[in-house]
């Protein structure tokens, strides 16, 4: 659609009016002042003054926060509209980055329109206290600055140190937050280690455990030797390696090798002659292995059934077991080492045959006194290989290695660490029967997916759930709630059968160590042993981030363990959740699981996903990549120099710090400038459109900001003009949409007929908007939204009705001034209007703008985002279709008269004679759409005198292309200009171009005559290129069409549209046929 009519030179007015000392232009897109009497204009309330990206504002001066939040949000009467959602609460571990940023600003949005829809909102802040990633940064921390490990400080000291450093920078995440301008209950907000919270997941997991859903089990783990931790499944990131590669392990100065495959043999036990060979990528765990596997129907070892190999390090005798499992008889030698206590494969093979199940590593990866042999103790993993490697070849058992061998490597997702899979006893949650009813309430839209295609992740994953290792071997985090007594006579334990024993048991789960006492004294009572002494120990670990974060939309509202009836009315369940498709595993699937455990009812209804940020190539952020982005540094800018200094002093190692400065000196060579939290916000959330990734280039947000200026000109514009022209304006409230006076052209059909073209159009251009705005915002499609009301006020509002309605505003006849009551009121609207729709996604600008329109009288505490949303009912009645469709054939009628002055090299100061052809005679008549903007196109489009308009039947108008220069709009209308005017005009701008040239370079007055020959020369050039080109298209179209299969195959929408383009391209050929000769025949 084109709108923009960019540079406008004036026709020549009659001497002494108005007109002739007025001059218009928008050249540039910013809004030229219209030269109206500047002496009887008053100052406005607030001067405008140049736009400032980094403005405050309206913000803090009233009752409102700093960062746009009520103080009376979150409440309301019984029959407001409740609106509650959480935000997904940022680590502690630092500061927050650009995905965060997207995340407030789409969740600010929803919020900000709902809550000028008149609901009463709630949108819950707080942080979460990252189990593994906080502890990490401070042990790092600690080391760095004082050489100490938590070992050295102890528990209690360590966790002491943790929130003195959850404090420092708890306080600049929020403050980034309120910089951003996220409207937040900042009063209701939490912390995941906080009182509250601590009791609700105390109360949680001894509920689960009662209802039998939490039990303790010794399983293989992912077991992380640099955390010291175990790791869930889904926190295990997955390499494909083919063939030998160095690769870079935590706490290691020197790479280790994967993706080699060493073979070695063992020796059957009672015939040294007789040997099997196995292969492993994981030689180091050969000291660990119980047994070697070969399939049962394997003729090769048939002889070997029941026999046993020795260990050619330990001398271990090994059984040489039978597994159809396990083996594959092609693969290989066809035998398999087992080691059941780190390998998958291997225990379940080993639970299968009964094998011994030991563990031959410590929790830092070292061999300990279970491998076999005192020369590897204390060593660790990798450091073991190349030594098993060199004693096996010293003992003749080493058989060579192959150096071209695919794998997959996991790696844990936190350090980067090699996972080593070790049989431990941990804390599970059965998810099988919670992902049922799970998937079942997505089967019945209990919970609504945004986008809709997200549902397929969800059932995959939750389909296929394992049971959920909950219990982590840290010290920050919530400890579990279980007990166990450590006996004196240890003989006790043999004698008596516990609950939970796994080993390592009994445990008891309590909510204290007093009630433990009290449940261990009373099982003690029913066996007898009331008298035997013990002391109580509470389990060392605590649980999973995920577990305490699971519970967020019960905890973060106040529940605390209580029956749910007891908590406020109308708080739980939430509307919506809305975060990153990274997590959709981690965090939303659990929160729908164990809070509709616990509650009985989803958490939310509504599910909505955005895609993950990277940087405009399409790479993931990191800061050893050198491209993570600060939000505060796109708000307020940031130099180079001190970009590079954000990476000095953090838990990067020196190398990767000088790596990533260069990195950054690459992607923001002169730094970040300062862009403004508006632009930043509306750039990311226009963004959400791209569904896979969000490729973040600044510079869409530096056209955003351009955008935030082009409001700012707006509200200049606007102000200049009802200042001088409108005293009523003093008694708008801007409380309604429609701003008053106008509701007397809405109530009246007559009246409303007697506005113009334009202010038909610019109204029903707005209804449009208003309702597609919101129905963006309702599908929970903000980018549609943003899109919508842009396109609104660049393309329609600035590019159109501003443009056309200041001539109006300029001129002194009185027609003119009859006007512009109406023309202002049309104005007033749409700018309030457009404020209004801008609010939810650049907040500081609308405030600030918005306050200057506010007459003196309005209240101290008057804010736009406690302002009522434009809604689509009261402006349904302002649709207008004719307005449109009339609108966009006098805006293609200038842009003709554009193309064809460019075509035939007519500069724009040059008038010309234009008439307009119709075969549409209603287009003629009083109030036809020619007729009514006649006065319009003579000015756009510098006409000499009014344009003239003629309809087919005109007898006098010679439409013969040696005569006239035709621009061909459509069959039905046709722009014209007589050849002869157009050879006068370019000669008159010949002759003045030469003249200038003639200063310069005392050249002759031809010379620009044949300047304007060679210029013609290359337009001719230029044209036929084009015409060739939309023959050839016109030439394809035609194939297809001509198809036989055509009519049948083709839907009916795609034959229509094919349909519509053929008459376009004729409609362009004859045009360019037209424009070709004229240039051929007349010069």
């Amino acid at each position: 659609m084109w709108r923009s009519l960019g540079k406008i030179h004036p026709r020549k007015p009659a001497p002494g009016t108005a007109a002739a000392r007025t001059a218009f232009s928008s050249y540039s897109r910013t809004l030229a002042s219209t030269s109206l009497s500047k002496a009887n204009i008053p100052k406005p309330k607030r001067s405008i003054d140049k736009y400032d990206p980094n403005l405050a504002g309206f913000f803090g001066s009233k009752a409102v926060t700093a960062s746009g939040s009520t103080t009376d949000n979150g409440t309301g009467t019984s029959n407001t509209a409740r609106f509650t959602m959480l935000l997904p609460p940022p680590n502690v571990t630092g500061y927050l980055h650009i995905g965060h940023a997207l995340t407030a600003s789409i969740q600010d949005s929803i919020v900000r329109w709902r809550r000028m829809r008149g609901e009463s909102v709630s949108w819950v802040p707080g942080m979460d206290h990252a189990g593994i990633s906080t502890q990490t940064v401070v042990e790092k921390k600690l080391m760095r600055e004082q050489k100490l490990t938590r070992h050295d400080l102890g528990r209690e000291a360590f966790i002491k140190e943790i929130w003195d450093w959850k404090e420092l920078h708890g306080d600049r995440i929020t403050q980034q937050f309120r910089r951003l301008g996220a409207s937040m209950d900042w009063e209701e907000s939490f912390f995941t280690l906080d009182e509250n919270r601590t009791k609700a997941v105390k109360a949680a997991f001894i509920q689960l455990f009662g209802d039998g859903l939490v039990y303790r089990d010794t399983r293989l783990v992912n077991w992380c030797c640099a955390l010291e931790t175990v790791i869930s499944d889904i926190e295990v990131d997955h390499e494909d390696i083919d063939g030998r590669t160095m690769l870079n392990v935590p706490g290691r100065l020197k790479k280790v090798e994967f993706g080699v495959l060493h073979d070695f043999a063992y020796k059957v036990d009672g015939d040294e002659l007789q040997e099997l060979v196995v292969s492993t990528t994981r030689i180091e765990t050969m000291l660990g292995d119980e047994a070697v596997a070969i399939h049962p129907d394997d003729p090769r070892y048939k002889h070997l059934h029941g026999l046993h190999v020795i260990h050619p390090i330990s001398g271990k005798r090994l059984p040489i077991i039978c597994d159809p499992e396990l083996v594959e008889m092609e693969f290989g030698t066809g035998v398999v080492k087992v080691t059941p206590a780190h390998d998958p494969n291997d225990y379940a093979c080993g639970r299968r045959h009964g094998l011994p199940i030991v563990n031959i590593l410590d929790k830092d990866g070292s061999f300990n006194a279970n491998c076999g042999s005192k020369a590897y103790e204390k060593m660790n993993r990798f450091d073991a290989r190349d030594k098993i490697v060199e004693e096996l070849k010293a003992l003749g058992a080493y058989r060579g290695k192959n150096e071209k061998h695919a794998m997959r490597l996991s790696r844990c997702s936190r350090s980067g660490d090699v996972i080593e899979p070790m049989v431990m006893p941990q804390w599970y949650i059965k998810c099988d029967g919670m992902a049922q009813r799970a998937l079942k309430d997505a089967e019945n839209q209990n919970l609504v997916f945004h986008p809709k295609s997200s549902i397929k992740d969800w059932n995959r994953w939750l389909e296929n759930i394992q049971d959920w290792c909950i219990s982590r071997q840290l010290w920050w985090g919530h400890r579990i709630p279980a007990y166990k007594p450590v006996f004196e006579q240890h003989s006790i334990l043999q004698k008596t059968h516990f609950p939970t024993d796994t080993g390592d048991g009994p445990w008891f789960v309590a909510d204290s160590e007093i009630e433990a006492a009290h449940q261990i004294q009373k099982f003690l009572a029913d066996k007898g042993l009331e008298e035997t002494p013990y002391k109580i120990v509470q389990d060392e670990d605590v649980l999973d981030t995920w577990f305490s974060s699971g519970l967020l939309p019960l905890s973060a509202l106040g529940w605390t363990g209580y029956p749910l009836a007891k908590m406020t009315p109308g708080r739980y369940p939430t509307n919506l959740i809305e975060t990153g498709t990274d997590i959709m595993f981690f965090w939303v699937a659990k929160m729908v699981m164990l809070c509709t455990h616990l509650s009985g009812e989803v958490p939310f209804k509504d599910i909505m996903f955005h895609a993950m940020v990277r940087d405009a190539q399409g790479r993931k952020m990191s800061k050893s990549v050198g491209n993570v982005i600060d939000p505060t540094h796109v708000i307020e800018g940031i130099t180079l120099k001190d970009l590079k200094a954000t990476l000095e002093g953090g838990n990067l190692a020196v190398k990767e710090v000088k790596r990533s400065q260069t990195q950054m000196e690459k992607e923001f060579p002169r730094g970040i400038q300062a862009s403004g939290a508006d632009a930043l916000r509306f750039a990311l959330v226009s963004s959400t459109q791209q569904s896979r990734q969000i490729n973040l280039d600044l510079a869409n947000v530096t056209s955003a900001q351009h955008f935030a200026n082009k409001l700012w000109n707006l509200s200049a514009f606007y102000s200049r003009t009802r200042l001088g022209d409108l005293e009523y304006v003093s008694s708008v409230t801007s409380e309604t949409v429609l701003a008053q006076g106008l509701a007397e052209f809405r109530k009246s059909a007559s009246k409303k007929q007697q506005l113009s073209l334009v202010e038909r159009f610019i109204m029903s251009r707005l209804a449009d908007t208003v309702g597609k705005v919101n129905g963006g915002m309702d599908q929970l499609e903000p980018s549609i939204a943003t899109d919508t009301a842009r396109k609104f006020i660049i393309q329609d509002l600035c590019d159109v009705y501003v443009e056309f309605i200041k001539p109006v505003l300029a001129s002194e006849d009185q027609n003119s001034i009859q006007q512009r009551d109406s023309v202002l009121k049309v104005l007033q609207t749409c700018f309030d209007a457009s404020l209004r729709m801008m609010h939810p996604f650049m907040p500081f600008v609308t405030e600030e703008l918005w306050q200057r329109i506010l007459p003196e009288s309005a209240a101290g505490s008057t804010s736009i985002m406690v302002s009522s949303f434009p809604s689509p009912s009261e402006l349904e009645s302002w649709k207008d279709e004719t307005a449109e469709k009339d609108m966009e054939m006098t805006l293609g009628l200038i842009q003709a008269s554009r193309s064809l002055r460019q075509s035939h090299q007519v500069p724009m100061s040059k008038e010309l004679p234009f008439t307009v052809w119709t075969s549409d005679e209603s287009l003629l008549v009083p109030g036809g759409a020619l007729l009514e903007s006649q006065s319009s196109l003579s000015h756009f489009t510098r006409s000499i005198g009014d344009i003239n308009l003629a309809s087919s039947s005109s007898n006098d108008l010679v439409v013969d292309p040696s005569v006239m220069a035709v621009h061909i709009i459509s069959p039905e209308l046709k722009l014209l200009s007589p050849l002869s005017a157009i050879k006068d005009a370019i000669a008159e701008a010949a002759i003045a171009d030469a003249a200038k040239a003639a200063e310069k370079a005392a050249v002759a007055a031809g010379a620009g005559g044949e300047g304007a020959v060679k210029k013609q020369e290359q337009e001719l050039k230029r044209l036929n290129k084009k015409l060739g080109n939309v023959q050839s298209e016109l030439e394809k179209l035609g194939v297809r069409l001509g198809r036989p299969e055509y009519s049948e195959r083709v839907p009916e929408n795609v034959q229509q549209l094919d349909t519509k383009r053929k008459v376009d391209l004729l409609a362009q050929e004859e045009h360019l046929l037209t424009t070709i000769r004229t240039l051929g025949n007349g010069f």
